[in-house]
């Protein structure tokens, strides 16, 4: 299942056009290239009598620590859990990630820290089990590299006690809990810092991690959402400066098969997937400035766009509200806006803005109806303030929700009928490295430093690393730099007037960004550097060890 059948592409823009006609008010043409309905989609706030109304904001206790690309569960006694994330970093080790957690109680407004991790963990994935314990696996660990340690909190103790490791490290991962109590995590970034395509299930009862069939794609800052029938969505993914994944699959854990739920109109990482009350599921922003949301409907397996969102939005929080509303906050780009979806009229509400604007942050639902918004990224720093949003909630009904639904799934039917089918798109490339040469640049460095015992150097910017296979330089620091680590060579002709070319990854703070080569090259000096960002990466020499192991030294700089 490489590559999905995309078979169902066509639906998601019919579909988009159908609805966004009923949704909008307007009409639906046929665009003469393709026969298919078109229709653009309105992002303006509705300002009809029955909109979300604004809601009210108040400040709550910081935490304890200030943390950010964290996990959070709500309890079974209705406090929270802010587990592990990215704190504000110590200066001596450069070690930002957090292996602490604290348990909020609404009741009293207090933060209390409980137990201490068994691992530095930073975008770990975490859930609340039938039993009470907080399960926590995976995650970048101090090295930055992602880990298959997993561990259980106990709340009768407070204490964190490891279990069985997953069968591969992996961060950046959903993790989700099945109906029959099982635990189902999905893809994610290796111990390689590559995209990996493998699944595997945690069963409470025997302890072990069981692998199932992989994803027809490889994916990290994906979705995966409990379907109402058992079923698994999981949507999107890609690195943080793109190729961005359109393609969606459902997991079905009766069978432990994978099956393709077409493509979502827009390429997506970093997005939110929010199931409704109806059985539907709400796909909102992504990377790329992504201002569209649109619904899957798995009782018809087909995508539809309703409405732009008011603002773009990635790495935002998103929640349904008890009157079946979503609720979406903040996101990339220091955003402070809060607001609403309504699927009976296919409208986005702004409704409010935060006391401070944050993204990476973590939001749940408590039970006396506020919305609580905590930790992440602020404009400055990592944050450790937190704060209740209090909606004004409708007076719909579920059977209302469930009607609009319905009426959704007749307008699909009824574009289907008179459609045709639009072809599917070329695949969205890999980002272009060698677009920004190194010509002119003065690339004359220091002598190369040795690698440290641990593999992973740090040193300043512009100071070469010798560095054997599998080891890093990082520069200035893990946190604000980069990181290159040497994979593989891939050719050494010099010997025959040729030329020399590696493989590095990179890594920019605790994203990862691929690979990139470098070559040494008499007739093309420009190919040994390549630009990241507002920094380069550079290879200074290729040599042989005395047991006859490459040697590179490798640097990164500003010129």
């Amino acid at each position: 299942m490489k590559n999905p059948s995309r078979s169902l592409l066509f639906i998601a823009v019919l579909v988009s056009a159908a609805i966004a006609a009923t949704a909008c008010g307007g009409a639906a043409t046929s665009t003469p290239e393709q026969g298919a309905i078109d229709e653009t989609v309105s992002g303006t706030s509705s300002s009809s009598p029955s909109s979300p109304q604004q809601g009210k904001f108040e400040a709550i206790a910081p935490m304890k620590e200030g943390r950010q690309s964290h996990a959070m569960v709500l309890l079974h006694d209705g406090t929270i859990m802010a587990i592990a994330g990215q704190g504000l970093g110590n200066t001596a080790t450069y070690n930002a990630n957090l292996n602490s957690a604290e348990v909020y109680d609404p009741t009293t407004n207090e933060w209390t820290l409980t137990g201490t991790l068994n691992a530095f963990r930073v975008n770990p994935a975490a859930i609340t089990l039938s039993d009470g314990r907080v399960l926590v696996a995976g995650g970048g660990t101090v090295d930055r590299n992602a880990t298959a340690l997993a561990e259980t909190w106990d709340p009768a103790t407070g204490q964190w006690t490891e279990i069985a490791p997953m069968n591969q490290a992996r961060e950046k991962m959903p993790m989700v809990q099945l109906n029959d109590g099982r635990i189902l995590v999905v893809g994610g970034s290796d111990e390689t810092a590559q995209r990996t395509v493998t699944v595997e299930i945690y069963d409470l009862t025997t302890d072990t991690w069981t692998d199932v069939p992989p994803m027809g794609d490889k994916r990290i800052w994906h979705t995966a959402t409990l379907l109402t029938g058992g079923k698994v969505l999981v949507t999107g993914g890609g690195n943080p400066d793109g190729p961005f994944l359109s393609s969606a699959e459902v997991f079905d854990p009766a069978t432990e098969t994978w099956s393709s739920a077409g493509q979502m109109n827009v390429s997506r990482s970093q997005h939110t997937a929010t199931l409704l009350t109806d059985g539907r599921v709400l796909v909102v922003g992504g990377r790329g400035k992504r201002q569209t949301s649109e619904i899957y409907d798995p009782v018809t397996n087909t995508w539809g766009t309703f409405a732009d969102t008011n603002i773009p939005r990635a790495e935002h929080v998103a929640l349904e509200l008890p009157d079946g509303n979503v609720i979406v906050a903040g996101g990339t780009g220091n955003r402070d806006s809060i607001e609403v979806y309504d699927p009976i009229s296919a409208t986005w509400t702004l409704v409010g803005t935060m006391k401070l604007s944050r993204y990476r942050f973590t939001g749940t639902l408590l039970g006396d109806g506020r919305v609580a918004l905590v930790g992440g990224q602020g404009k400055e720093s990592t944050l450790a303030d937190s704060e209740a949003f209090t909606p004004v909630l409708s007076n719909r009904t579920e059977a209302e929700l469930l009607a609009a639904a319905e009426q959704a799934r007749a307008q699909i039917a009824a574009a289907l009928a008179s459609a045709t089918s639009t072809p599917a798109p070329s695949p969205t490339p890999e980002p272009d490295r060698e677009a920004t040469t190194g010509e002119g640049l003065d690339l004359v460095f220091a002598a190369a430093l040795e690698s440290d015992e641990s593999g992973r150097t740090t040193v300043p910017l512009n100071q070469p690393v010798r560095l054997a296979l599998d080891q890093a330089v990082i520069s200035p620091d893990p946190n604000t730099g980069a990181t290159a680590t040497f994979t593989e060579v891939v050719e050494d002709s010099r010997a025959g007037g040729g030329k020399a070319t590696i493989t590095v990854s990179i890594r920019m703070g605790f994203f990862e960004q691929g690979t990139t080569d470098l070559t040494l090259d008499p007739t093309d000096p420009d190919s040994a550097v390549k630009k990241l960002g507002r920094l380069w990466v550079g290879l200074v020499a290729l040599e042989e060890n005395a047991a006859g192991a490459p040697v590179a030294s490798v640097v990164i700089f500003l010129p």
